[in-house]
């Protein structure tokens, strides 16, 4: 399951990714070509307009004469203002479509004097008062354009302008592109909505795929499983047969001299030891197999738990003479399943008083911590070093073969414990230095935080 969902964000971002690739190229080239466009189209504007005034200005003898306006060409309806200034500062041409924003379009070319052609945008923004107003007058009195937003977007364009190669003044021109930005802003609100509904059916085409690729997966997963489990349970069989017939022959106490009897008794620890793997290869299997929801939980106090397992472990730590010590609460209940609750005790607690040396200390210890159930195991034993702690968890892992071999472990009983603590929604952990001791720390959510 894990799996799939991993594989269904991979595709969906995947394809989200080409898809806002996709949308911003697009958008880009949108904007590039109509951005492009208006100011090729006000470029052109401007140099025949420029042609005029030079003629303009040479007829009526000098740039500082003010120019009557009538014999000025009509602007078009994009072009919202055409104005002439002087090397003085002066207004001596000027022509645009709403005369009564004459106030919003001088200070855009205020001190706005280039040494060569430029072109900029500006917004100008116009009072919701003279929107009303200016649609109640005479069209002519506007022109051909009435404001219907309060933000104006405007391209200007400035050039100097010549006579007889010496610089006499400026020509500015303003054009009106609200549409074109209105456009763009629009194109940008259809492009995120469509990436939303393609975000939708991406992340369900990406579920669909993820799931045709877990079949095979899954299936061979699967068959794995119940292989592991059909041979676990298998042998079980054998090894228990195995077992009986070391009991009986143990018995024959007339019949035996000392190299069988040790013979007997490596055969005995080798079929324990493969009747524990066996065990712990059926649980892990069907841990893999079973719905985690279908296991039993109840409510229950894990301190006598506790108690009747440091118990049954008593006998096992004075062959070693290792001091076995419990500190625990009155009481601390739980929501779980009492069985997997005490094999993880079993797990910690043996593998604590395993690894212990000769007279050393194994102390199990209960609290609670916040909303949580805090169980500590500490010995004083062998350690692991620091690299080896993030693999401990893992089937088959082990620090030390050798080692672990001599001490008849097979590397899955950390593996479970950690299933159980993942069953019951905790967290394990490990604090170990080498020849320094370890100490485990699980913490189990309380019955009020379930």
């Amino acid at each position: 399951m894990k799996t799939q969902q991993s594989l269904t964000v991979k595709y969906s971002l995947l394809i989200l990714l080409f898809l806002l690739l996709f949308i911003t190229i697009l958008y880009a080239i949108v904007y590039v070509w109509s951005t492009t466009a208006e100011k090729n189209e006000l470029r052109e504007m401007a140099l025949q307009e420029e042609d005029i005034i030079e003629q303009l200005l040479s007829f009526n003898n000098g740039p500082n004469t003010r120019i009557d306006e009538s014999q000025f060409m009509s602007v078009n309806s994009n072009q919202l203002f055409f104005y002439v200034v002087n090397n003085r500062g002066e207004l001596i041409l000027q022509n645009e479509q709403l005369s009564l924003l004459k106030g919003k379009f001088l200070p855009l070319i205020n001190d706005w004097h280039p040494n060569d052609e430029q072109i900029k945008t500006e917004a100008v923004n116009i009072d919701e008062k003279f929107i009303r107003e200016s649609r109640g007058r005479d069209k002519e009195e506007f022109s051909a354009y009435t404001p219907k937003e309060q933000n104006l977007k405007v391209m200007m364009i400035a050039m100097p302008i010549y006579d007889r190669n010496q610089l006499v003044g400026y020509l500015y021109i303003g054009q009106n592109i609200t549409d074109l930005s209105d456009l763009l802003r629009g194109l940008i609100i259809i492009l995120g909505i469509t990436a939303l509904i393609f975000s939708g059916i991406a992340f369900y085409f990406s579920r669909v795929m993820s799931r045709r690729a877990m079949v095979p997966i899954s299936t061979a997963f699967r068959r794995q499983q119940e292989f592991v489990a059909d041979a676990s349970h298998e042998l079980r069989t054998p090894l228990s047969v195995m077992m009986s017939s070391l009991d009986i022959l143990e018995m024959e106490d007339d019949q035996r001299n000392n190299m069988s009897s040790r013979m007997i008794g490596n055969l005995k620890d080798e079929v324990k030891r493969m009747t524990g793997l066996v065990g712990d290869l059926l649980l892990l299997a069907r841990s893999d197999t079973d719905d985690p929801h279908a296991i039993s939980f109840e409510v229950f106090d894990i301190q006598p738990v506790a108690d009747r397992t440091v118990q049954a472990f008593e006998p096992h730590a004075l062959e070693k003479n290792i001091q076995l010590e419990f500190e625990g609460v009155s009481s601390l209940t739980i929501f779980g399943n009492k069985e997997r609750i005490t094999q993880l005790f079993y797990i910690l607690l043996d593998n604590a008083i395993k690894y212990s040396q000769q007279n050393g200390r194994v102390q199990l210890s209960i609290s609670s911590e916040k909303d949580s159930a805090v169980i500590s195991v500490s010995d004083d034993g062998i350690g692991m070093d620091e690299k080896e702690l993030p693999h401990i968890f893992e089937r088959f892992y082990r620090v030390d073969k050798a080692r672990t071999r001599q001490h008849g472990g097979h590397g899955l009983g950390l593996s479970i414990a950690k299933w159980i603590v993942d069953l019951h929604n905790g967290k394990i952990s490990v604090i170990s230095k080498l020849n320094d001791g370890s100490t485990f720390i699980v913490k189990l959510p309380l019955k009020s935080s379930m």
